[in-house]
């Protein structure tokens, strides 16, 4: 009668145990399509999927799609966090004293463009832009032109933003070594600093 006790309580055990490891698995399983649902809508630009790939003249991967303003305008936001230029073909972003003369600048590029703090940088952002319409009451437009002239920095008027709008551009991505554009490319490419680059061209 013992033996058939004994029985019973390990049968019962091993119930609980396979119970309890069935709504674990179901646990993770949940908790890794949560995970999924939640990167995927911070981040909408991964729905897009690339449709055609190639090599450039230097046998890098350039990627292309066909994009908008809801793309573009997240993309320079995250130019000065990480590190990856942005190129507009005849788009004008800002002007920039070289010498004696201004030069039309139509990239977005932490490396060259050498700001203050966080602060600074954001500002630099929604002033190219927005333009005129990115003064406050606390600071008006002429302020904001007038600190950045003072760093040789001439802002357009008109922001980028309205330059773009209901317009649509082919985005091309590519990567090249910052090193070896200073030719200093003696290192390895794992003390190499990788440069994504994103070229948007109106169609």
């Amino acid at each position: 009668m013992e033996n058939v006790t004994d029985a019973l309580k390990i049968a019962a055990a091993v119930l609980i145990f396979v119970l309890a490891l069935s709504i674990s698995i179901n646990a993770f399983g949940e908790v890794r399509q949560t995970s999924k649902i939640i990167l995927d809508y911070k981040d909408r630009e991964y729905d897009y999927s690339y449709v055609e790939e190639n090599k450039d003249e230097n046998g890098n991967s350039v990627t292309k799609r066909i994009v908008g303003a809801e793309t573009i305008v997240p993309s320079i936001y995250k130019a000065y966090k990480e590190n990856f230029k942005i190129v507009f073909k005849n788009i004008c972003i800002y002007e920039k004293k070289d010498v004696n003369r201004k030069k039309e600048i139509y990239t977005i590029d932490l490396e060259k463009d050498v700001l203050g703090n966080d602060t600074q940088k954001e500002k630099f952002i929604k002033a190219i832009l927005y333009g005129s319409k990115s003064g406050t009451d606390e600071e008006t437009w002429g302020n904001i032109k007038t600190e950045f002239e003072k760093m040789g920095i001439y802002l357009n008027d008109e922001g980028l933003y309205d330059k773009i709008i209901n317009k649509k551009f082919k985005e091309s991505l590519g990567v090249y070594y910052q090193e070896e554009i200073y030719g200093t490319s003696d290192s390895p490419d794992a003390n190499k600093t990788k440069k994504r680059v994103i070229t948007y061209t109106e169609l």
